[in-house]
């Protein structure tokens, strides 16, 4: 009868388990759902990021608006507190008799194919008295 011999790097007589290698096939197939996990928590943050944007354009439309601005600069102001080139949609709109609401909505693409959300906020501010500013000149 022939004698086998151990593998390389396996003392003789030692017994290789069924499972062996079991843990590199279970890992093999961990990291692809990790990676996802990964991406869709980056994806959450940059989520945040956009809400905390609108909301600041919106402050900052509603605080032009309320120091007695005209509509167009308050979402001028609204549009210069987001990041060049970002789209946006900007309303001004009067909130009462002495109110001014201002809205600003960010379209946001997200990872693996999902539809586009689109992040928005709100700011209302009263209005204050006195004359408006003047314009600075060059």
């Amino acid at each position: 009868m022939p004698t086998l011999s151990a593998p390389p790097g396996l003392e003789p007589g030692r017994v290789i388990s069924a499972t062996a290698g079991s843990v590199t096939v279970e890992l093999a197939a961990a990291i692809p759902l990790l990676v996802a996990v990964t991406l869709a928590m980056v994806s959450l943050l940059g989520l945040a990021r956009d809400q905390v944007l609108a909301q600041g354009a919106a402050r900052e439309g509603a605080r032009e608006a309320a120091i007695g601005g005209d509509q167009t600069r308050a979402a001028a102001a609204a549009r210069a507190a987001l990041p060049p080139g970002r789209a946006a949609r900007v309303v001004v709109a009067a909130a009462g008799s002495d109110r001014v609401r201002v809205s600003v909505e960010l379209p946001v693409r997200l990872p693996f194919g999902a539809p586009l959300v689109t992040i928005g906020a709100n700011a209302v501010a009263a209005q204050e008295p006195g004359p408006p500013p003047t314009p600075a000149g060059p």
